[in-house]
């Protein structure tokens, strides 16, 4: 009887080992198999950047060979429209006349002061508004208070079909032309 007991316990000592070993060998597999979805997301996430990328740079190589000029900080930064300041655009209007505004401020903002001829269309409203952004050509000065979202419409627009978009960087803060109220 202690023969069958001693052996009972072998058993039970092995089959405790067996368990052990086979709980680490799954949990390096665990471990190695959580290892490879991170890789593969990342190899993801970087052949999208990449596919963004290259599209891009398509775009503006169609720009070049449009005879548009771009400069090396579009190219570096990969976007399709220019960075201007307020000073250019105020030269523009002054000098020409012929410079095309579109002001994507709160009403607020507008209420309290614009270029005179702008076109008014909020930010969050230039999607569902597109329509009424017109598409012939010239050059588009897009403006809001400081740059910021007026550079997100430029981008937006841009990679719409709009060609020689430009924005206003320092938007209205740097303005120093004249202004009308609504």
């Amino acid at each position: 009887m202690d023969y069958v007991m001693t052996a009972l316990w072998v058993v039970a000592a092995l089959g405790l080992l067996l368990a052990w070993t086979s709980r680490s060998r799954l949990a390096a597999l665990e471990q190695k198999l959580e290892e490879l979805r991170r890789e593969r997301a990342i190899r993801t996430a970087d052949e999208e950047e990449v596919k963004e990328s290259v599209s891009g740079l398509r775009k503006l190589v169609s720009q070049m060979a449009a005879g548009r000029e771009v400069d090396s900080s579009m190219v570096l930064e990969n976007r399709l429209f220019r960075n201007v300041t307020a000073a250019d655009l105020q030269a523009k209007v002054e000098s020409a006349g012929s410079a095309w505004v579109l002001d994507v401020r709160t009403p607020q903002e507008w209420a309290g002061g614009h270029i005179e001829g702008a076109l008014h269309v909020p930010v969050d409203e230039v999607q569902k508004r597109l329509h009424e952004i017109p598409r012939d050509g010239r050059e588009m000065f897009v403006v809001c208070a400081a740059g910021g979202r007026s550079a997100a419409a430029a981008d937006f627009l841009s990679n719409r079909g709009y060609l020689n978009v430009f924005n206003v960087e320092g938007g209205m803060g740097q303005w120093r032309g004249s202004t009308v109220r609504d």
